[in-house]
């Protein structure tokens, strides 16, 4: 095969699976220069996204943080290994792209042995970053810079909050560039409003972006919240009057910025696109289904899989609290049906869902390849 012309060596090794293609380099040195080549692993990429998407499904139970890998057309879920976390830290899933997954600790006793890891689920592979100049906080992101031309241009952004006096605050700011392998101080560029709650976040183009919600005198205010990785600044875009007051779920839905939330005076849960990135008047509702069914019942949006299917955690009132077992649920758009995963999860808050694609980027090395 090494006599191959290039072309006719990568159709041919674009159709093994991602374990098979590992398996390969271990043949011959030739096999493992082609495999590992930049070319090759941009090719397989591209691929992966139209074929090899699947999801990662991070929840706590007893306690304890898990993962599970879902493939959508299966929903099925299946445990993952990630034995590289001891047992005994609860870890955030913060973010995917390119089939490299962001992972991040917190120990809130002992914030500095707080870890914040790159892992390919596809490959296994994983390294801890090197610890940023201050340390790891609660609220990491993730983000890629999609115009440097190289497809492991990562960005993890660790942001630090010191009280004073309430609601005066110190924000503390660093950057790593997975290129250059260092942190860079931002200093104190931190949005006040991005404090309150800043649940999930969502990669899109060179942004980081969050969906913010918090409580004032007059009312619920909610606002997008956006770190733009190219030039380290934050910016915010306040949302629509006419979206429901409550708290929103940031996602990406067919390649536009999403919001999901429920309306509680329709009792319906709506669904917005951001047609037009950036700009706050191109938000428009897509769809609405009734989804509450019960005054102790209430469902809570976790993020889309395959063909505009959503997950839900679905919790139940005790009292005016609600309160585990919270179990999740994949519901249907299409069907407009439920269907039970038999998961239990100790909390909405900390369930996360993000979408990864197989992927030959390694975690432990930087790749020069030009888009």
């Amino acid at each position: 095969m090494a006599s191959f012309p290039d072309d006719i060596l990568t159709e041919i090794f674009l159709r093994l699976s991602i374990r098979a293609s590992g398996r390969s380099r271990c043949v011959c040195k030739s096999w493992k220069s082609f495999l590992t080549k930049p070319p090759f692993i941009k090719v397989y990429l591209e691929r992966s996204i139209k074929l090899h998407k699947f999801d990662l499904f991070k929840y706590d139970l007893d306690n304890f943080s898990i993962v599970h890998i879902c493939y959508s057309h299966e929903n099925q879920l299946l445990d993952l290994n990630i034995s590289f976390i001891e047992d005994d830290e609860k870890f955030k899933l913060v973010g995917s792209h390119n089939g490299i997954v962001c992972l991040s600790t917190f120990d809130c006793k002992n914030p500095h042995r707080s870890k914040i890891f790159l892992w390919n689920p596809s490959t296994s592979e994983n390294i801890a970053l090197p610890q940023p100049i201050f340390h790891v906080s609660n609220l990491v992101g993730f983000g890629f810079n999609p115009i440097s031309g190289h497809l492991d241009d990562f960005i993890v952004v660790n942001l630090n909050i010191y009280f004073e006096q309430r609601p005066n605050y110190t924000s503390l700011v660093d950057m790593y560039s997975f290129r250059r392998n260092c942190w860079k101080q931002l200093g104190n560029i931190f949005p006040p409003s991005l404090i309150q709650h800043s649940g999930n976040q969502v990669i899109f183009k060179n942004f980081i972006c969050w969906c913010s919600c918090f409580h004032l005198d007059h009312g619920t205010v909610t606002s997008l919240i956006l770190f733009d990785v190219v030039n380290d600044v934050f910016r915010e875009i306040a949302l629509l009057d006419m979206m429901p007051l409550e708290e929103k779920h940031i996602s990406s839905l067919d390649g536009w910025l999403s919001l999901i939330t429920h309306n509680s005076s329709t009792r319906q849960c709506e669904v917005w696109i951001m047609k037009e990135f950036g700009a706050r008047e191109s938000w428009t509702k897509l769809y609405s289904f009734e989804l509450f069914t019960g005054s102790i019942v209430r469902y809570w949006p976790v993020g889309f899989v395959y063909y505009r299917e959503v997950f839900f955690v679905k919790s139940t009132q005790v009292r005016s609290l609600f309160e585990s077992p919270n179990y999740l649920v994949l519901y249907s758009l299409q069907n407009d049906k439920f269907e039970a995963l038999e998961v239990e999860v100790d909390s909405y808050c900390i369930t996360r869902l993000v979408t990864c694609v197989e992927s030959l980027i390694s975690p432990s090395s930087t790749i020069s390849v030009e888009r």
